[in-house]
């Protein structure tokens, strides 16, 4: 389920139709969707013989372990580039706690990083609207 494209798939071939047509949407959807399908029936055969070999649980951990490092590193760059203000960091710990910390689903993340963000925003309470980089280099966290 992981090999196969999901909203870069829509946004493909969405951009092979403006570019090329009904032709070049098709393309970009062959081409997005095609890897995936393929790696995955090529797999099968092997895969009753594979997933019992000590060598390639270890190489899977080895594959879990990068991906897990590279959302980390997703994290930390979204982090640079959305938090500009002290409100915009207690949203992003915020929901990064109820993800992590207490397992809560996603969309109820979504929601209420929603609302925190809505009752911190300058528009409502003006709360934490403090430009973060000028409390990081002052000292005061």
């Amino acid at each position: 389920a992981q090999l196969m494209p999901g909203s870069f798939l829509n946004f493909s071939s969405y951009l092979g139709g403006v570019y090329q047509g009904v032709g070049g949407g098709l393309l970009a959807y062959l081409g997005m969707f095609a890897p995936g399908v393929i790696l995955t029936f090529g797999m099968v055969p092997f895969w009753a013989r594979l997933r019992h070999a000590k060598w390639f649980k270890s190489s899977l951990n080895g594959v879990n372990a990068s991906a897990i490092g590279f959302l980390g590193a997703a994290c930390i760059i979204l982090w640079v580039g959305a938090v500009v203000t002290a409100a915009d960091a207690m949203v992003f710990i915020i929901a990064g706690t109820l993800a992590v910390v207490y397992d809560i689903s996603a969309s109820f993340v979504i929601l209420a990083g929603g609302i925190f963000g809505a009752v911190l925003h300058a528009d409502t309470l003006n709360l934490g609207q403090v430009e973060w980089c000028t409390l990081v280099k002052g000292g005061d966290l």
